[in-house]
């Protein structure tokens, strides 16, 4: 063997090797699409909607297939796969970007956001949000957009409404420093686990409590663990649709409007699925015993005073002038 074949023999065996043992080989031409949760779910509705319009478009001549369940390896693995081209898109809550790029953080301010999905929507489309989603790039990630995947309530065996009613509380933390800060300004105990580990985790009593949208603890079945959960709707757990930015640059320019195309219509379906499935999740909870509670707006306003204005100090003293400007301009917006 020659030494020219030799080195590039090494190279190409370095590359796989750096790639995770759980993502099967496919051609350049392929449309990976990975995300954590079960088949079936509005996400993953949404998700096969891109990968069926993208199979049927002259524009991309791509394979596109679905990789529910985290098929594919955790979120972090999945993204880090993505980074380096192993996996071209993923579906993905906002939180686990924070790791890779923690301006994206404030997406996860708590009682913050709109509370209607039609003044959420036009802030999803707006200036302040794309330049927010811009930020990725630097991580060899390109986000095209936001879906919007419900309001985030609180589970736990108890109503948490108070602030008082939060204190000393173990709850699930994905990995986000701002989640980690909310839980701690609210007096719980912030526990970092797996999304795959909860329930277990809930079902030992290792935790509390944990936070996701009514159909995402719906589809992982919390409320047999749960006997409450608060509708809060203090944050949402809205997702990033992201591909490998050096992947989306190889790209036609004709292929990009095909799949922000499919993007987008898949994530109407999924948001309207989501709460169409609220319905069907309400009467689970009530046969499981589970207990749903609500806030009233004086109450919201109470803890998000009490918390809010530490968090915004956080995220700033965290991304210094950058975080500042993102943090103004969603600011200037929200006031408009």
């Amino acid at each position: 063997m020659s030494v020219r074949i030799r080195s590039a023999a090494l190279a190409i065996s370095a590359v796989a090797l750096a790639l995770p043992a759980a993502v099967p080989a496919f051609a350049a031409g392929d449309l990976k699409i990975a995300h954590s949760l079960p088949s079936g779910a509005p996400r993953d509705q949404g998700a096969h909607i891109i990968a069926n319009m993208v199979n049927k478009d002259d524009r991309c001549d791509l394979d596109a297939k679905v990789f529910p369940g985290s098929q594919l390896g955790s979120t972090e693995v999945v993204v880090e796969t993505m980074q380096i081209g192993g996996i071209e898109m993923t579906i993905q809550p906002a939180s686990f970007l924070v790791g890779f790029e923690p301006l994206i953080g404030i997406m996860d301010f708590p009682i913050f956001w709109p509370d209607t999905r039609e003044e959420l929507a036009k802030i999803h489309k707006s200036e302040a949000m794309r330049a927010l989603l811009d930020t990725t790039e630097k991580q060899n990630i390109y986000t095209l957009m936001v879906w919007h995947t419900g309001y985030k309530t609180w589970t736990a065996n108890k109503p948490l409404i108070t602030l008082e009613d939060y204190q000393g509380v173990k709850a699930r933390a994905m990995p986000s420093a701002i989640l980690i800060e909310q839980d701690i300004q609210l007096g719980m105990t912030p526990v970092g686990m797996p999304f795959s580990e909860t329930y277990t985790a809930l079902q030992t009593k290792a935790i509390d409590a944990q936070e996701n949208p009514i159909v995402t603890s719906f589809f992982m079945k919390f409320h047999e663990e749960q006997d409450y959960m608060t509708l809060s709707n203090h944050g949402t757990l809205d997702q990033l649709i992201m591909v490998g930015k050096s992947w989306w640059d190889g790209l036609p320019a004709e292929c990009h409007t095909a799949i922000l195309e499919a993007a987008v219509a898949g994530g109407k379906v999924t948001e309207d699925q989501t709460y169409a499935i609220i319905e069907k999740a309400n009467a689970a909870f009530a046969k499981s015993g589970m207990k749903v509670v609500e806030m009233s707006p004086a109450e919201t306003t109470l803890l998000r005073d009490a918390i809010l204005p530490e968090i915004e100090e956080f995220y700033v003293e965290k991304n210094g002038a950058e975080g500042e400007r993102i943090l103004a301009g969603f600011k200037q917006y929200l006031s408009q």
